[in-house]
């Protein structure tokens, strides 16, 4: 295995990083660190768990749980099932549901493995319908032809079943056959000396019948973890001191009313789980939470830290043509007069926000109003003056002169939130410098940039006092 030496300065000393399990370090005297032990023992692994992605689909959280499992790395990434809507829909349909899944999944690195649903394969219920077969050949196609299977890893085995095994089940009849159960058993006695093992399945299965309480009998000797899904919420229960944890939803329904109730255990998440020399380590991580390192970024050619060698004129063009312009009102200037703050990051949030908000803003109810202010003069608290159904964007920096309010609008300012009217209150701070004349040439200018950019809004001109 290749070495890799990492030098951290710390003063005019170092301290060397190298391998997996060597710390050198060249200081005397206290450290300035702990002495607990690295977390480094080859032995150790992390594997994720998905839940349901259907009974109810909301759209996007799938997809994006799939982008945050490629940002955290699992080593592998179980599930416990209901990753297409299924039922006894046309084979065409589900082929597409498939698929769409399948285009989901395809964007991880790493392993995935699937765990039979009830959406995955139909219950039936009243037997063996056209339904319930298709569903099932369709299971053998797209994730293989063993619906409950075992493997190991790292001296580690995994046993996941499959709770639809019986078409006639329904609750509280028991989900799993004798001969399914006896199997499970089995992998426990023939791998009596790893580690760990773990049990995935989709229904949170009849724990009190008694072909359960038999299977549990066999395997207490053994350590083991569950985990279940089906009823769209995080609960954990120990169980002959082992644990069972129901783990909540990747995308599938919640009631409106409780969505991220975690009182209910309501979460959309992955269950992250680190398996470790005295067992499991098991967290559970809202999707809500877990953002790859773009959670603000400047537009790459449009604002602060990424801007290109010709900032700030990439977008107005050769800033020379302004040369021969008497009137400065007119002439647009990144650069504001007196005190201030560091309003390029701002710009920037703007710039890259844009297309985010009207995403949301296009939902707004009829009668409710988007409204664009622009100009120091015009304080967010002016935003009452446009009633409790408007959403205010303020655009007004502090010390604006027209030419500021000119440049910002040339970078792009407006473009993406689509207000329905535009407040101009600005060129206040130009007087001493301007004319009024030349105060009123600059906001013609503003006007006729904001309709460039927000052609169907109101364009209202306040006065400045």
């Amino acid at each position: 295995m290749m070495k890799t030496t990492v030098l951290v300065a710390t003063s005019s000393l170092f301290c060397a990083f190298a391998g997996a399990s060597t710390f050198e370090h060249s200081l005397s005297g206290t450290k300035p660190w702990t002495n607990e032990n690295f977390l480094d023992d080859p032995q150790e692994f992390s594997f994720a768990v998905v839940s349901d992605r259907t009974g109810g689909e909301r759209k996007g959280y799938f997809p994006k749980a799939m982008d945050a499992l490629n940002l955290l790395r699992p080593e592998f990434v179980m599930s416990v099932g209901d990753l297409i809507a299924g039922g006894g829909v046309p084979e065409k349909d589900l082929r597409k549901q498939w698929d769409e899944l399948e285009g989901y999944i395809a964007k991880l690195k790493m392993p995935f493995f699937h765990v039979v649903g009830n959406h995955d394969i139909w219950t039936g219920f009243n037997g063996p319908s056209k339904g319930r077969t298709t569903s099932i050949r369709l299971w053998h196609e797209y994730c293989g032809t063993n619906t409950y299977y075992s493997f190991k890893y790292k001296d580690c085995l995994f046993v996941c079943l499959d709770s639809m095994e019986r078409h006639e089940y329904y609750p509280p009849r028991e989900a799993l056959s004798e001969a399914q159960l006896d199997w499970a058993a089995r992998q426990f006695e023939e791998n009596a000396n790893v580690r760990w093992r773990f049990v995935f399945v989709h229904k949170p299965l009849d724990f009190m019948s008694d072909r359960w309480l038999r299977f549990e009998r066999r395997i207490a000797k053994y350590d083991y973890t569950v985990f279940f899904g089906d009823w769209h919420n995080h609960v954990k229960a120990v169980r002959n001191g082992k644990n069972y944890y129901m783990i909540g939803t990747t995308g599938g329904g919640i009631d409106g009313n409780v969505y991220n109730d975690l009182r209910g255990g309501y979460m959309d998440s992955v269950t992250w789980v680190t398996v470790t020399a005295k067992g499991p380590v098991v967290a559970n991580l809202a999707l809500s939470g877990i953002y790859d390192d773009d959670i603000q970024r400047c537009a790459t050619t449009r604002g602060w830290m990424e801007a290109p060698l010709d900032y700030p004129s990439h977008r107005i063009g050769d800033m020379s043509r302004f040369a021969g312009e008497k009137n400065s009102a007119l002439v647009p200037a990144e650069v504001m007069e007196g005190p201030g703050y560091d309003w390029h990051f701002k710009l920037a949030v703007q710039l890259r926000q844009g297309k985010v908000y009207e995403a949301g803003i296009e939902k707004m109810p009829k009668g409710d109003m988007r409204v664009a202010l622009l100009g120091d003069e015009t304080a967010s608290a002016r935003a009452a003056e446009f009633g409790k159904n408007t959403v205010v964007f303020d655009f007004g920096f502090k010390g604006d002169k027209t030419q500021n309010v000119i440049w910002r609008l040339m970078q792009g300012q407006l473009e993406g939130y689509n207000p329905d009217r535009v407040v101009i209150s600005v060129g206040g701070h130009n007087r001493g410098e301007n004319s009024p004349e030349e105060i009123a040439a600059a906001l013609e200018r503003i006007v006729t940039l904001v309709r460039e950019s927000a052609p169907e809004a109101q364009v209202v001109v306040a006065d400045v006092k």
